[in-house]
């Protein structure tokens, strides 16, 4: 059968209409910290438990030195021309998986070495406190090797500067992946998947799959399975029932959602704002446009706080309990 061609155009290059900032004090650095912090330390609704879900993008981790998809106004900013790699093109096309792979390949060097910014830690440290739930290609590429050799001792893959990077010869792009130009990308190998060569899976009638690798241990033609796919969801790509699943129980058994996005607005977002009370600060939801690695770690140290000054206030009034007993 043969596969539909996508009809949605990655990446989106329109505009992106962002929404109005909830509550409209937000609009700044401490008015934002203040609206999130009625909203995370007012109970929810009803029997909803008081704990909060979150939901995260590529965004979060820009700080940290990975490329985005979008500028500030929502638009596709980098390498306006790169175009990420179908789902449906990567399973059914040999030379397609050769260049992802190489690129990967390139960019793992920057990309092992980016590091969690304050952004992460603020989630980390939100679930402390109680708010929220929370060589082998080398060997088969001796010519890439050296390629990756050349790149680093250019200095290409140790600045974030991407018109450094092009300087030198690079393009990183949003995915973590490294465009090199003029690359013999269809001299690129990759190994089969380990599991589905030592045991081949059957076809729909039965019969074995063939899954072949070469003396060196690259995967070759012509096998009809075994190819090696990263962990990710790729375009096109049908999220996995247990992720979804598992996702949607996180979100029902939280009583709150805090979604982290790249600037510029996202689709429908609009809906989670209509029916709140007109006046509220926060308390019942929260729309802001600050960098994460900035407010969130702020929002932390205002919730310790609020926490303090709570529990400091608790010991008082059992301090006062104990006094009233003992006269």
């Amino acid at each position: 059968m043969a596969m539909r061609k996508p009809i949605m155009r990655i990446p989106y290059t329109d505009l992106l209409v962002p929404g109005p900032i909830v509550p409209a004090s937000a609009s700044t650095l401490p008015g934002a910290i203040s609206a999130l912090t009625r909203f995370f330390t007012t109970p929810p609704p009803g029997d909803l438990p008081n704990s909060t879900v979150v939901l995260t993008g590529a965004g979060l981790s820009v700080a940290s030195g990975l490329a985005d998809y979008r500028g500030v106004k929502g638009t596709y900013r980098v390498n306006k021309t790169y175009r990420p790699i179908y789902h449906h093109e990567f399973l059914s096309n040999h030379e397609a998986r050769k260049r992802y792979w190489a690129r990967s390949f390139l960019g793992w060097s920057s990309l092992h070495k980016a590091k969690p910014n304050g952004g992460h830690h603020a989630i980390r440290d939100l679930g402390d406190l109680g708010f929220v739930k929370d060589d082998q290609l080398a060997r088969l590429n001796p010519r890439w090797a050296l390629l990756l050799e050349e790149a680093m001792a250019s200095g290409a893959l140790n600045t974030e500067d991407p018109m450094e990077k092009r300087f030198r010869g690079l393009k990183t792009n949003p995915d973590g992946d490294v465009d090199l130009p003029d690359a013999p990308y269809t001299t690129f190998r990759y190994p089969p998947c380990p599991k589905c060569l030592h045991r081949p899976p059957l076809k729909e009638g039965g019969d074995k799959h063939l899954v072949k690798a070469d003396r060196e241990g690259a995967w070759e033609l012509p096998s009809t399975a075994g190819i090696l796919k990263p962990a990710v969801v790729m375009f096109g790509e049908s999220i996995a029932t247990q992720v979804k699943t598992a996702a949607e129980d996180a979100i029902d058994s939280a009583g709150k959602l805090l979604v982290l996005v790249n600037m510029g607005g996202v689709r429908g977002e609009d809906q989670f704002f209509k029916t709140l009370t007109e006046g509220q600060q926060g308390e019942e939801g929260v729309r802001v446009e600050q960098a994460t690695d900035e407010l969130l770690p702020a929002l932390v140290s205002r919730l310790r706080r609020e926490q303090h000054i709570h529990m400091s206030e608790a010991a008082g009034e059992n301090l006062t309990t104990f006094k009233d007993m003992l006269s």
